[in-house]
C-alpha cells in the first residue's frame, strides 16, 4: 500500500503535472481500500477525519486577517543563531537567480509533500492497526486547530515576508514541474482555501512529520527510522525556501510533542472512564452437601 501511494503520487506530479491535494489522495486511498473490501469502514473512518482536517485548513486563512498585530521574529531567529538568518544564509549560498536547481525541485517536493505525508502515514496505520490511526488522526486534528488559535492570536510573518533579499522560491520551481505549457492546471479543492500567508509559527510543516514519525517509532521501531530523515529533510527545506525560521520549527515541534504526549495521557484517561463505568461481574459460588 505504501508502494502503491508513493508510485500513483509521483506519476500525479511528474507525468499528468496534478498537484498533490487531501482529495486526489482521499480518491486512490478509497480505491486501495476498495480492493481490500474496506471501503465501507474506510468512508467511516477517514470522512470525518478529512471534514476536520479541511476545515482547520479553511480556518487558517483567517490569520493575519482578523486585525490583530503581524509579528517579526527575526530577532529572535538572529538571537539564537548567532547573529544570521538561516534562510537568508542558505539561499545565498545555494540559490541561484534564473536558474532551478535539482535541490531547489527537491526542496519544493519536501515542502508539498505536508498532506501527502501524514494521510498517506496514517492510511498505513489505518490498513495495520486501526487504532493507531484513530490515535494519529485525533493527535494531528487537535494540533492543527491548537496551532489555528495560536495563528488567530498571534500572526508571524514568514521571512521571504520580513527579510529583505529572501527569496520566495517555490514561486519560481513550482511552475516548473506542476504546469505544462499552454495546459490549465485543474482545480483542487485545496485551491478554494484560502491560504494564510502569516502562520509561520508554529511551523506545521515541521510538526506534521514528527508527529507522525513519532507514532511511526512507537509502532514500527527501528524500521521507522526513515520518517526521521524525512522530518530532518523537510526542516531543511522549508528553512531554505524561505518559508519558515528555525524559530518556528522548535514552535513546531513543542505543537507536536504536545500533541503526541497530550493524546496518551487523553487515551489513559478515557480507558480509566471506561473502566470505571463497565459494570462489575460478581461471582457466586454454591457448596453442595
Amino acid at each position: 500500500m505504501g508502494g502503491y501511494l508513493a508510485v500513483v503520487t509521483l506519476f500525479l506530479v511528474f507525468v499528468l503535472h496534478l498537484s498533490v491535494s487531501p482529495e486526489r489522495l482521499l480518491i486512490l486511498m478509497l480505491i486501495a481500500a476498495l480492493v481490500l473490501g474496506r471501503a465501507k469502514l474506510f468512508l467511516a473512518d477517514w470522512i470525518p477525519f478529512l471534514i476536520l482536517f479541511l476545515s482547520y485548513e479553511y480556518l487558517r486563512g483567517l490569520g493575519g486577517q482578523v486585525g490583530m498585530p503581524v509579528h517579526d521574529v527575526t530577532a529572535l531567529e538572529r538571537l539564537i543563531s548567532f547573529g544570521l538568518v538561516p534562510s537568508l544564509a542558505l539561499q545565498q549560498a545555494f540559490y541561484h537567480a534564473g536558474q532551478v536547481s535539482w535541490y531547489d525541485i527537491a526542496a519544493t517536493m519536501f515542502y508539498f509533500l505536508h498532506f501527502a505525508f501524514p494521510l498517506g502515514l496514517g492510511y498505513l496505520f489505518w490498513i495495520v492497526d486501526r487504532r493507531t490511526f484513530l490515535r494519529f488522526s485525533r493527535a494531528l486534528i487537535a494540533m492543527s486547530f491548537a496551532a489555528f488559535v495560536f495563528y488567530l492570536l498571534l500572526p508571524v510573518a514568514p521571512p521571504w515576508k520580513a527579510v529583505p533579499g529572501i527569496v520566495k522560491i517555490i514561486d519560481h520551481t513550482l511552475p516548473s514541474f506542476t504546469d505544462l505549457p499552454g495546459i490549465p492546471v485543474p482545480a483542487t479543492v485545496y485551491h478554494w482555501l484560502t491560504p494564510n500567508q502569516y502562520a509561520a509559527m508554529p511551523s506545521l510543516h515541521a510538526a506534521f512529520p514528527l508527529l507522525g514519525a513519532l507514532f511511526a517509532l512507537r509502532f514500527w521501531g527501528r524500521r521507522a527510522w526513515p520518517t526521521l530523515v524525512y522530518t530532518l529533510g523537510v526542516w531543511l527545506s522549508i528553512v531554505y525556501l524561505g518559508e519558515h525560521y528555525i524559530v518556528d520549527i522548535i514552535g513546531g515541534v513543542i505543537f507536536a510533542l504536545a500533541a503526541f504526549y497530550g493524546e496518551d495521557a487523553f487515551t489513559q484517561w478515557w480507558q480509566r472512564r471506561r473502566a470505571r463505568g463497565e459494570p462489575k461481574l460478581v461471582t457466586t459460588s454454591r457448596s453442595s452437601s
